[in-house]
């Protein structure tokens, strides 16, 4: 299932709550999450807390910007998302605001399983350069 099919079932008012079992890194007093669709924008999309709607991120799905991005899962995080089949899963990854541009952190992805309805945050350290990326939203995604 894609980010746009999460998002569009979700705009269906099939909302559904995420699990995140460890957590989120700044986020840690908050396990259960909803993922909305931004309206009007089938890129983005609005991580928010379950119990505390006033707490959330902003996400987007990356590969229409950057097709060749991809994550190794390791067996933990596997285990964690209770991972089975690939397509199950749908990445996305933080956006930042900065006066006029908007940022994404490749290096810390969001990955959601959407059979499990679990959510791990991955931490790549082969990708700390890649905290702060330019989302080039004037051009718009790359083809």
């Amino acid at each position: 299932m894609s980010a746009e099919q999460t998002a569009v079932e979700t705009s269906q008012r099939k909302i559904v709550e995420f699990v995140f079992p460890r957590g989120i890194p700044g986020l840690e007093l908050y396990r259960r999450f909803l993922i909305e669709p931004v309206p009007g924008n089938r890129l983005f999309a609005m991580l928010i807390a379950s119990e505390d709607p006033s707490i959330g991120m902003i996400l987007v799905d990356p590969l229409p910007f950057f097709p060749r991005y991809s994550v190794d899962l390791q067996r933990n995080d596997r285990r964690d998302l209770m991972l089975k089949k690939e397509q199950d899963l749908v990445v996305f990854t933080t956006v930042t605001v900065d006066e006029k541009q908007l940022y994404t952190n490749l290096a810390a992805p969001i990955m959601i399983n959407v059979a499990q309805k679990r959510g791990k945050q991955l931490i790549v350290p082969y990708r700390c350069d890649d905290m702060r990326v330019p989302l080039d939203t004037v051009a718009g995604p790359e083809n």
